[in-house]
């Protein structure tokens, strides 16, 4: 029992030693001179004994300091350099999570982009040999459009497919339909595709969903890079003069009473933090908006807004077109009698093609997504955690002992009484926000206001719902989307143009039929819009 009470009070001793109680002993300062010597070689400002240290505007105390004033100056240079560093540790996490992805991001709409021209390429030179060699470089400007508008050209989809379409004609009319076009009359052939509607729906098709995809991918880049430009902003936020006192007197005052390292209260490490990062602190609302906007983005990039989906399409909507032109303008127009309406040739090859178009791919996007926005959500409140985030890579103290409350070391941290003990306290957070993190704000809310226009989905941004295919089709209009979409083709109906048409009776509800007359043309887009849509049978009859 006698052993025991004198091992615990060498072990008192040589703790009291190392952090000493208020009007404790003398400080040692031959360990503060070694440190602060390797940090600052061949300085004489350590003193070789304490001084009194009345020239001392932070680390004052009531008894003799290690610290001369050329120190305190140098350990303030020191706490703001640590601050930086612990932010860059801090957010590194997160910094790299995004960097990553949006480079991935990048680098697979840049692989479907190169395949869907690649593959559109390999459809022209396959199927329409003719005009491979004069649409080379009309596809590959194409797809140039394409990635420049997803980084952020100001050109639009609709005119990058005119100017395809536009320029694809004159080809066709000379090449397909066997056509001669004069100097003089090029002009009037590039832009009489339009109004003959010598394409058919497939344009307007082509626009609108790439349109939708396209915008969404380049918001969804948008969103990427602006979150790392936030976090950089973070890492690079320069502490305020009253911050700088503020952590020194956290990290280095201790050092002035001949401790080194000791463990900070965590109430004053946050108190300190507090102060320090009030500013960043008022971007968390919209960071938290950040995140969820950019889930519900995502979430909402499968079906019509899914890239790749409608990318992969491309060399089928393109054929299409041709074939289209072809059709209706390579024959002369004729009526079919009704022992012919089984073969409808070019009907039947639109809508065996338009149910090749849904049938589903894989979707590594909507997997990259998910698994992206999953990670991200886990720092939704990464800007409320900031200062516990630092204060977590102080040392802990160990049970029952002692740890630094900015004048002493002691058993706890006194709180608000920090305050009144030192009415010049360093911690404040009573002023606006620094212009550069109004900056990030005014990003965030800029950002958060596109991604809330262009996500969808549920709550959280992933609806159950038509994960495969094209979840509406292409109707816009309430009326064209209503009504059941199985159909039972029956070969009913004749037009008066240059193929056969086939008659979906469920089109009925759709399509108004006044006249034989009526366009062939309107009706094969009602019908491929309807057919494109999910949930469409396949049986035919």
């Amino acid at each position: 029992m006698v052993g025991s009470s004198a091992h615990s009070a060498l072990f008192l001793c040589a703790f009291l030693q190392l952090f000493p109680l208020p009007g404790g002993q003398v400080p040692n300062c031959q360990e503060v001179r070694t440190v602060f010597q390797s940090l600052h070689p061949g300085s004489k400002w350590v003193p070789e004994t304490p001084v009194s240290g009345s020239d001392l505007q932070v680390c004052q105390t009531k008894g003799p300091t290690c610290c001369s004033k050329k120190m305190e100056e140098r350990y303030q240079v020191a706490a703001r350099s640590n601050m930086e560093s612990g932010l860059q540790v801090v957010s590194a996490q997160l910094k790299r999570l995004i960097i990553q992805n949006a480079a991935i991001f990048q680098e697979a709409f840049d692989l479907v982009l190169r395949h869907g021209r690649n593959s559109t390429l390999a459809m022209l030179k396959s199927e329409f040999p003719s005009l491979a060699g004069g649409a080379q470089s009309l596809v590959g400007q194409l797809f140039l459009d394409m990635s420049l508008y997803i980084l952020g050209s100001d050109s639009t989809v609709d005119h990058m497919v005119a100017v395809l379409y536009g320029r694809l004609f004159p080809l066709a009319y000379r090449r397909i339909l066997g056509g001669s076009v004069s100097s003089v009359s090029e002009e009037c052939v590039r832009g009489a595709w339009k109004d003959s509607g010598a394409f058919g729906p497939y344009p307007k098709l082509m626009m609108t969903r790439l349109s939708r995809s396209l915008l969404a991918t380049r918001v969804f880049l948008q969103a990427l890079n602006l979150g790392i430009e936030v976090v950089n902003t973070t890492d690079h936020l320069r502490p305020s003069r009253d911050c700088s006192r503020a952590l020194l007197r956290l990290w280095y005052c201790p050092h002035c009473q001949g401790m080194l390292g000791p463990p900070a209260c965590r109430g004053f490490c946050q108190a300190v933090m507090q102060g320090c990062l009030g500013g960043a602190a008022e971007v968390q609302p919209h960071w938290s908006s950040y995140v969820d906007g950019l889930g519900k983005l995502a979430g909402s990039m499968r079906a019509e807004k899914d890239m790749e989906a409608v990318v992969l399409r491309l060399p089928s909507m393109i054929r299409l077109a041709l074939k289209h032109v072809s059709g209706m303008c390579g024959h002369t127009p004729q009526r079919a009698s009704r022992s012919k309406l089984h073969s409808c040739p070019l009907l039947m090859d639109v809508s065996h093609k338009l149910f090749s178009l849904s049938v589903s791919l894989s979707f590594p996007f909507f997997t990259f997504h998910r698994e992206f926005i999953s990670n991200l959500r886990g720092f939704s409140f990464f800007y409320s955690g900031l200062g516990e985030a630092l204060c977590s890579r102080e040392p802990a103290p160990a049970n029952h002992s002692l740890c630094w409350n900015g004048q002493e070391m002691t058993d706890r941290f006194p709180g608000p009484g920090l305050k009144r003990l030192h009415p010049s306290s360093e911690s404040r957070n009573n002023k606006p926000p620094e212009p550069i993190i109004s900056q990030i704000i005014d990003k965030l809310k800029h950002i958060n206001q596109v991604t809330r226009s262009r996500g969808g989905g549920g709550v959280d941004g992933w609806s159950d719902e038509g994960e495969e295919g094209f979840e509406s089709g292409d109707c816009d209009d309430e009326d064209e989307c209503t009504g059941t979409h199985t159909f039972e083709l029956d070969l009913k109906i004749n037009f008066n143009c240059n193929v056969t048409c086939c008659y979906a009776p469920a089109l009925r509800r759709l399509v108004t039929v006044s006249t034989l007359e009526e366009s062939c043309f309107f009706f094969l887009s009602k019908l491929m819009s309807v057919l494109s849509s999910p949930g469409v049978s396949k049986n035919t009859k």
